[in-house]
């Protein structure tokens, strides 16, 4: 496994540029989702996620909460559609789901201090397809060891040698093909994230806006 300490500075330091710069990654992403999803989207994931928020503080291991998490997301799949009427994929619904459980538990202030320190290292990476990008291109033998075997399994899409591209070298249609994974998919990344940040996984949200920097120039 890689040595990630400089990541995980990497990601400390942007933390607090975007908290002293006011800039919230998590609004830019939904304010994406915003678009590809059905005009009413915001009344309903607002309601679900009332509903959801107060099935949150019981939870006490990471299985409950995997278990929790994958409930939520299947829900906003059953309740929610996409602007032309269909089901989205569950790499678009995990985003609303993750943006707003991290906001929850770590900025809303409505749960005590025992709920935020229990649940901290539960919370989930929002899986965006710039950093499938990243960690495909710059941690290649980890992600081949953790990721790649799933993906193999359930057909998601591979990329080659992406060390360092320029964003018009890439579709829009293939970063949006990276989203289209299964549960299976998706539990390994968090897997993978969980070992690299245990402590809090969510710290490598960084990693999108790092990675635009690094890679999307």
């Amino acid at each position: 496994m890689y040595d990630y300490t400089h990541l995980i500075q990497l990601c400390r330091q942007r933390e607090q540029e975007e908290f002293e710069t006011g800039f919230e990654p998590g609004r830019e992403i939904l304010s994406r989702v915003n678009k590809k999803l059905e005009r009413n989207f915001w009344p309903k994931f607002q309601e679900l996620g009332w509903q959801f928020s107060k099935k949150l503080k019981p939870v006490t291991t990471i299985a409950e909460f995997d278990a929790y998490q994958h409930e939520f997301v299947q829900t906003i799949r059953n309740e929610i559609h996409s602007r032309n009427g269909t089901v989205i994929s569950y790499g678009e619904a995990q985003k609303p789901v993750n943006v707003f459980l991290k906001e929850y538990v770590e900025k809303s202030n409505l749960l005590d201090i025992d709920s935020v320190k229990r649940l901290r290292p539960f919370l989930h990476v929002t899986l965006d397809s710039v950093i499938i990008l990243y960690f495909q291109s710059f941690f290649r033998e980890d992600y081949l060891k953790y990721i790649a075997p799933f993906n193999n399994y359930c057909g998601q899409i591979e990329t080659e040698k992406i060390v360092s591209f320029h964003k018009k070298d890439i579709s829009e249609s293939s970063l949006a093909q990276l989203m289209f994974f299964n549960h299976e998919v998706y539990n390994a990344w968090q897997s993978w994230f969980r070992l690299i940040c245990p402590e809090r996984p969510v710290l490598l949200d960084a990693v999108w806006a790092i990675s635009r920097r690094t890679l999307l120039y």
